[in-house]
């Protein structure tokens, strides 16, 4: 697949990740409020908010491969080292969700937790550092720094207000997306001119 797919599929799969995340934080509001979390297990609400958090998570390794391939060339280690613990942690939750969505807690909660545990931690080293590495690499607008430093905020934010939390967190992917996608034209790690800038 070219690079250019590459950097289409991530923007497409951002898309995803934040109608999902929105989704998500609008079937909070419909069912659960104002109660929090997402209801009791095994509800027709869990079952909802979980699937769509699953889709979202799903779509934001996609979203991943995709800031991938538009900065390679220009976000060095420290981008490198931020795309893989943020993938990482991606692929860790995702797996989770999906583990609890179809067995509940067969695997038992002490395993559930350490695998919940080691994905936050991906997130709140991954997310920081590509944001970083995507500011200096000035191939993306600096927006899409700001945004990537700003995720693990808003998803302890989402812990707070799955409501509210998963609007906000579905905005950010979807104006992710809206970058990688408008950019996806310039694969050679130098900025595109667009109207995202």
């Amino acid at each position: 697949m070219s690079l250019m797919n590459w950097i289409r599929y991530g923007g497409l799969a951002a898309m995803l990740a934040g109608v999902a995340w929105a989704a998500s934080g609008i079937f909070h509001f419909a069912l659960v409020y104002p109660e929090a979390g997402t209801g009791p297990t095994g509800s027709v609400s869990d079952y909802l908010i979980e699937s769509t958090h699953a889709v979202a998570e799903a779509g934001m390794l996609g979203a991943l491969l995709g800031l991938r391939a538009r900065q390679v060339s220009a976000y060095g280690w420290l981008g490198a080292v931020g795309f893989a613990l943020a993938f990482l942690g991606s692929a860790l939750l995702c797996a989770i969700t999906v583990t609890g969505i179809a067995s509940g807690d067969a695997l038992g909660e002490a395993v559930l937790s350490s695998i919940f545990v080691s994905g936050i931690l991906g997130w709140f080293v991954g997310f920081p550092l590509l944001g970083i590495a995507t500011l200096r690499a000035r191939v993306l607008p600096r927006w899409c720094g700001v945004l990537l430093l700003a995720y693990f905020p808003l998803f302890v934010f989402l812990l707070g207000s799955y409501g509210w939390g998963g609007i906000a967190l579905g905005l950010l992917w979807a104006a992710l997306g809206y970058a990688l996608l408008s950019q996806g034209s310039a694969t050679d790690g130098t900025p595109a001119t667009s109207a995202v800038e």
